[in-house]
């Protein structure tokens, strides 16, 4: 009995060994200047070789910053635990300090960080796509404007573009010249959108969100049509609030979506 139930018990290891390995994130890291910065790569297992994957470079919320290099990873892992075949790209996943956004050095290390896994994991240039949740869809929006030529498609989830109320000069003074002028315009949703141009861009938000209004995805919509882009889908949750993180990640239609999208 006791070498029966032993057997069981290493089979049922190596079968949880097995979906471990499976969904790895390997870890990596980038140099800023004196600053060494880690973060996290998802690659198919079973990619096909010599194949030019997708790649998708993922900003997580405000609740995953550190250093530690896991809490950016904990809620991809599940989604591709339950559905691992829906997951044919690569994912990038730096990780934002702590009590720092997606701007400046913290975008200058995710873009780097992205820029390293296609050259090592063959990625496809042509398509790149960017994608973030609330504070990480922040990111998306201000990254996707200062970086119009990179991305093949943005997605931003539950996220915001201009910031309300009006940023203090403490808050100004790390910003970059191109990003300060994109808030300081007359119209900053219209100045956002321009940057942003044709580039496709799907943008999820819960319209119960009381954390950042869902006004703010909504403007930013109205904006990009107003501009010309005719490559625009919004899903709005009816009866969600500011948690929908799963939501995209959990919706077929998101993924076939997406893999269709390739810059010229």
């Amino acid at each position: 009995m006791i070498k029966y139930i032993l057997t069981i018990f290493l089979v049922l290891c190596a079968l949880s060994c097995g979906v471990k390995r499976e969904n790895q994130f390997i870890a990596r890291q980038v140099t800023i200047g004196t600053k060494v910065y880690n973060y996290r790569v998802y690659v198919p297992k079973d990619r096909p070789a010599e194949t030019k994957l997708p790649v998708m470079l993922y900003l997580h919320g405000s609740g995953a910053r550190g250093d530690d290099n896991e809490a950016q990873i904990q809620g991809l892992n599940e989604y591709i635990a339950q559905n691992p075949e829906r997951f044919s790209f690569i994912i990038v996943a730096p990780q934002c300090r702590e009590d720092a956004f997606w701007v400046t050095e913290m975008t200058e290390q995710a873009l780097k960080a992205l820029d390293e896994t296609v050259k090592e994991f063959n990625g496809d240039d042509k398509r790149l796509y960017l994608t973030g949740y609330s504070l990480g869809g922040n990111g998306v929006w201000l990254t996707g404007a200062l970086n119009s030529d990179k991305f093949a498609a943005l997605i931003p989830i539950a996220g915001w573009a201009v910031p309300s109320p009006e940023l203090t000069p403490h808050q100004r003074a790390p910003l970059s010249p191109e990003l300060l002028a994109l808030f300081d315009a007359a119209d900053p949703y219209q100045a956002f959108a321009e940057k942003i141009g044709s580039t496709p861009v799907w943008v999820f938000h819960g319209a119960k969100d009381d954390v950042v209004p869902v006004e703010a995805s909504r403007k930013m919509v109205d904006a990009l049509k107003a501009a010309g882009n005719e490559n625009i889908k919004f899903t709005e949750y009816e009866n969600d609030g500011h948690n929908i993180i799963a939501k995209p990640f959990n919706d077929p239609a998101f993924f076939e979506w997406l893999l269709k999208q390739r810059r010229n």
